[in-house]
This record gives C-alpha cells, structure tokens and sequence, in this order.
C-alpha cells in the first residue's frame, strides 16, 4: 500500500499550485495530477458551485471513505522516494485534520501562507470568476459571518476573512498532526527566494534539492476573472461584447499549447471589452479595516511559530506578493 509521504495542505490562494508545479518534475517525487483531489474534505461541496444550507453530516465521511481506497490512487507512485498531494483545503477544513492524521500518521505537511489581506482580495475575485460570488467585496466581507455560520458550504467556499487567521487553523491542525512534520511556508519567500525555497521543500520531503529544479520561479493558476467595461454593458453593445467573447474563447483554445496560455491569451484579446481582476482595487477602508482584524492573529501566529511576519501588519501594497494581487497563484484557485 503506497500512502503520500507528503501532502501540501494549503491555504487557498497562497502559492500552492505553483508550489505543486515546482516538485513535477524532480525525478524522485510523485505529485498525485490531480490538484485538490480534497479527499479529506466532505463530498458534497467539494467543487460545489450552486449554493447548500446548513451542516453537513460529518460522520458520514467515515463511512464513505478509506484508507485502503485513498493509497490506492498513490499506486503509480510506488517506486518514488517521495509520494504526495495538493489539496487547499485541508489547513482550513478542521473535520480534516483528525482524518489526515488518522491516515496518514507519519507524513509531512506543507503550508504556505499569504499575506491575509492579499490572500482575501485574490480569494474572493475567483468566487466571483467561478460564480460562487455574486456580492460586492465590501458586502461579502460583511455577510460572512452570518453565511459560515449557517452553511459550510460558505464556510467552505467564502471564508476570505476566516481563512487568513491562520494562527487558528494551525492550533487546529496541531492538536491532531505533530508540529514537527509540518513545514510552513510563506508567498513571500516563494516569491523572493524560489530557489532557496525550493531547496528547503525538497530537502523536507526527503528529496535531492539540486535536482528538479526546471520550474522553479514559474508563476500559475492566474485568476482569470474579467467583467465587462463600462462602455460594454451600453444598449446594443452587450450582445456584440458576448458574441466577442465566445469568438476569442473558442479560437484562444486551438491557438494555445495548453490552458493556462489559452486562458492568458483569451483575456489579452479581451482587454477591449472586459476588466481583469488586476484592473480592480480595494478601497483603502477596506484595507485598513481588514489590516486592524488581522493584526492581532498575525500577532498570534508568530508567537505560534516563533517566526517574524511584521510585513504583513503594513500596508503592503507595494510586495511582489500584491503585484498581481495573486502573489505566486496570481489569483485563481486552490
């Protein structure tokens, strides 16, 4: 039975992907190809994009799920040194903490963390892209409360201020998996010193860090989100601006090698009739409010780590991790 050896845990919107893609290719490392599989995550909102109320049975992941089931789609993996997945989800998805370390009691964890307020801008302009979202950033912070109280499918899917206190997530994840097999690590560093970074990954996981190193620094999974200019939603242009759309999308796939260039390609050709999500910006009340609600977990979690994250109290808008306002990710899913 061929169990991961190392899981990428999370949070959303954070690097993760890249992350993911950076291991690929390092010839003692199997990464599962399937990104976010979120095994550990129950079935009835992984992936969900029309709205659920209320809990979920959480008792009935037990029965649905094994550990014989989940090895066996680590199969191919058998003669890696190191074995894993990625999944965003499991560093905020506190039902998944006793069920990772049920299953998988000697592996190592990897986390990568996200300035929070960058992490919530980004997290929330791909709810918007995929649908989930429908309210305006301001509004959604305010309802967010009230929604993850009441359906864990938002808890799950709109938590862009509750995810970013991390200090919570990793007590959680702490009380059922040994602080000594997990690795945290921060956009900044993937960012700033991917190489370094690197290393250190691979040398967690139990790898050779000279070799693999093809990708490393490759930014992926952009946030892809556009809305219609101004001058596009005018009477008779609409149709016209829809019509464009479909046009550039079908040709962008047959055009580019892979998706991610397609997707890259297809919002250049749109720029004429769409905004991107790079074209948006918070207010600056919203930053600062969200900057004093962080503030004192990000207090909480370097005491937690005995770690320095005093950047992130600031405004830091002016970070390679905000240049994009999807650092690494660029924005888009995780």
């Amino acid at each position: 039975m061929s169990l991961p050896t190392f899981v990428i845990v999370g949070e959303r919107r954070s690097g993760t992907t890249s992350l993911a893609k950076w291991l690929e290719p390092h010839p003692d490392v199997f990464l599962h190809p399937r990104l976010d599989m979120a095994y550990f995550v129950d079935d009835e909102i992984v992936g969900r994009l029309d709205w659920l109320d209320g809990e979920l049975d959480y008792q009935r992941w037990d029965g649905e799920h094994s550990q014989v089931e989940y090895a066996a789609m680590f199969e191919a993996g058998e003669s890696a040194t190191a074995v894993g997945e990625k999944s965003a989800d499991y560093l905020f998805w506190r039902p998944a903490h006793a069920r990772l370390a049920k299953y998988l009691p000697e592996c190592r964890f990897v986390v990568t963390l996200r300035n929070p307020i960058d992490r919530a801008w980004s997290h929330y302009w791909n709810e918007v892209g995929k649908g989930r979202e429908t309210l305006s950033f301001e509004d959604a912070l305010a309802a967010e409360n009230d929604r993850i109280t009441n359906s864990a499918y938002a808890r799950d899917h709109l938590s862009y201020r509750t995810r970013g206190e991390y200090d919570e997530s990793l007590r959680d994840l702490f009380q059922h998996v040994p602080r000594e097999q997990v690795l945290v690590v921060a956009l900044d560093d993937l960012m700033d010193r991917p190489v370094e970074t690197a290393a250190e990954v691979f040398r967690w996981i139990g790898v050779d860090p000279e070799l693999g190193m093809e990708r490393i620094g490759t930014q992926v999974n952009e946030n892809w989100t556009t809305l219609p200019s101004r001058w596009a939603e005018l009477p008779g242009l609409k149709q016209l601006e829809r019509g464009t759309a479909r046009m550039i999308s079908r040709t962008t796939r047959f055009l580019a090698r892979d998706s991610y260039r397609a997707r890259r390609l297809n919002t250049r050709l749109l720029s004429l009739f769409r905004k991107t999500k790079g074209d948006m910006r918070m207010s600056a009340e919203t930053r600062a409010d969200l900057q004093r609600h962080f503030a004192p977990h990000i207090a909480r979690l370097e005491d937690l780590l005995a770690r320095d994250f005093s950047h992130w109290k600031t405004d830091g808008r002016g970070s390679r991790s905000d240049k994009n306002a999807g650092g690494v990710e660029s924005g888009a899913a995780a």
